[in-house]
């Protein structure tokens, strides 16, 4: 190997060690400062609150209430001095921007959790090795694994498994059961079994691209509603739907009586036509234990209602825009999975009160859908948008989260804030982000999942630039904006890059390589010059006797002038000194 190429060697990977090593450092403190910026939000800021809801027939029509007017909820109703409206009540978990940050290593902790075996296995729910819900991956079959209980409902007396596949379910697996492919299935409940492994499940199969309900308990599999060829329809997730571990928590509370007997409120019961028997009543739930109504969310944010009896998938709702720092004409889209921090979807039913003696199953309770809440929370976690809709899926009221008359987002980012530095060495840490890796950001900002932008080194969808990038104004205003966004970059990778040229010529650098370097700088910021320093000529120059510049003596031609190094020839003396 040449001397050349084995300098080049060295500089390549002496500038991918100080690149690593640089971006993990801009890492956590870009972390640091997310937090320290979230913290700013007051707690009564981060909150959407909702009352009336809109979902309960009877009520006024829905309304944001301010934090300062908690009061409000508790204005009675029209027929009832006592009673409280229904209400919707979110607020955007801080905790999840750390989480998603640290996600990488989260998951890979999560790894070596038996629920987490998805080389073999896929599991569902897992309370331990005698209760758990899964998928074997190669037979292609559900699992149900649970504890079998005495007389008595609390000494075990054995355990029992069960295989279900799309063509039944069996105390064996079995080919003739068939095989699942890529199933989705809705949350494990409680309800069915004592080691809190659901009897009763619906399953999505993204390959058939078919519906089913599995019913352990009775031991059948329900083919439902498939997707036809051509339907754009793609479900990705079904049941209780949330995005994240930590989600935003979006909570509906039923209408609420004064109870004088028992001296506490109690859920206002809803009289429905249409029921089994005149004048029965209703109670409200935020599940469907008879599997009759399956929320549906697809790839695209639109939100469905799978009508397992009807075997119908139509048009409930979709998950709203959050507000950005950019391009506020967008809330009225509909909000892609990938581009929101968090989602939380909490449908609304009335379910048929009957009599305690009453032994019919849970499956065969009368139903009614009623409508259902959607929060989401944006990309940088600075804002939450709630949605509710109605029955027919259609937009009764959006709720945005604020602060002292501004949206959360003017409030996080405006000279009102208590600490307005923070932005701005966010900001600034942010531009010490290599100008190569911030173009990126901005071309490529919405590429990225949510969740892997805040775990991202190299290119940060989820920055300033990348809000900016994501913006679908009018092409003016953006590129207005991008030279102010990235001038502090540019600026301190070309006095670097102009210090580089200085130090080139007095080190002797050849032409050719100093503009490599000036070029690198300016690309790759403050670790090209770091990578410089370290991998710079550090020989002692000596005068040059044709045009007095000090030259390195390492080489053959003098790099300011071009004149040879010429070394006086030593002639030996005619004489010698002899013993």
């Amino acid at each position: 190997m040449n001397k050349h190429n084995g300098n080049l060697i060295n500089v390549i990977a002496t500038g991918f060690v100080v690149v690593i090593l640089f971006l993990l450092v801009l890492f956590w403190g870009r972390i640091f400062f997310l937090v320290k910026n979230l913290d700013k939000l007051p707690a009564s800021s981060s909150e959407v609150i909702i009352s009336p809801s809109g979902l309960v027939p009877g009520e006024p029509a829905p309304q944001q209430v301010e934090s300062s007017d908690r009061s409000r909820m508790e204005l009675p109703g029209p027929n009832e001095p006592n009673f409280r409206f229904s209400r919707v009540y979110a607020n955007i978990n801080k905790e999840s921007v750390f989480i998603n940050a640290i996600g990488a290593f989260w998951d890979i902790a999560a790894v070596t959790m038996p629920f987490r075996d998805v080389n073999e296995r896929v599991y569902y729910g897992y309370e331990d090795k005698t209760g758990y819900l899964c998928l074997d991956n190669r037979s292609g079959l559900i699992i149900r694994h649970y504890k079998s209980f005495g007389p008595n409902g609390k000494s075990m007396s054995g355990e029992a498994e069960f295989f279900a596949g799309p063509n039944g379910i069996s105390e064996t697996a079995s080919a003739s059961l068939g095989r699942f492919y890529d199933p989705i299935v809705t949350e494990v409940w409680l309800e069915g079994s004592h080691s809190g492994i659901p009897s009763r499940i619906g399953l999505y199969d993204k390959r058939i691209r078919r519906f089913y309900v599995i019913d352990f308990a009775g031991g059948s599999v329900s083919k439902g509603l498939q997707l036809a060829e051509g339907d754009s329809r793609e479900p990705i997730a079904i049941g209780i739907i949330k995005k994240e571990l930590v989600a935003p928590g979006v909570m509906w509370n039923a209408p609420e009586i004064w109870n004088e007997a028992n001296a506490k409120r109690e859920p206002q019961m809803l009289l429905l036509p249409g029921g089994a028997q005149p004048g029965e009543r209703y109670r409200f739930a935020g599940r469907d234990w008879s599997y009759t109504y399956i929320p549906v969310l697809d790839k695209t944010g639109q939100i469905h209602i799978y009508n397992t009896k009807e075997q119908t998938l139509t048009n409930a709702g979709y998950l709203p825009t959050p507000q950005s720092l950019f391009g506020t004409e967008r809330l009225n889209e509909v909000a892609n999975p990938r581009d929101v921090l968090d989602c939380d979807i909490w449908p609304v039913y009335a379910i048929l009160r009957l009599p305690a003696e009453t032994n019919k199953p849970s499956q065969n309770f009368d139903v009614k859908y009623l409508g259902m809440n959607v929060a989401c929370t944006s990309r940088e976690g600075t804002s939450m948008a709630v949605a509710v809709f109605d029955p027919n899926g259609k937009l009764v009221y959006r709720g945005d989260t604020k602060s002292n008359g501004m949206s959360s987002v003017e409030f996080m980012y405006s000279s009102v804030s208590d600490e307005p530095l923070v932005t701005i060495f966010l900001f600034l840490l942010e531009n010490l982000q290599p100008p190569v890796f911030e173009a990126a950001s901005y071309l490529c900002a919405g590429c990225f999942e949510t969740g892997a932008g805040h775990r991202a080194l190299f290119i940060l969808p989820n920055s300033f630039l990348g809000m900016l990038g994501r913006y679908t104004g009018l092409k003016f205003d953006r590129e207005g904006f991008l030279p102010l966004l990235m001038g502090p970059s540019l600026i301190l990778s070309v006095w670097l890059a102009w210090k580089i040229r200085k130090d080139a010529a007095l080190t002797g650098l050849s032409g050719r390589a100093g503009k490599w370097w000036i070029v690198g700088t300016i690309a790759f910021g403050l670790p090209a010059y770091i990578t410089y320093r370290l991998t710079r000529h550090k020989e002692v120059l000596v005068t040059c006797q044709n045009c007095g510049n000090l030259r390195r003596p390492d080489m053959e031609k003098c790099h300011r002038c071009g004149s040879k190094w010429e070394m006086p020839e030593l002639t030996p003396p005619n004489w010698r000194i002899c013993d």
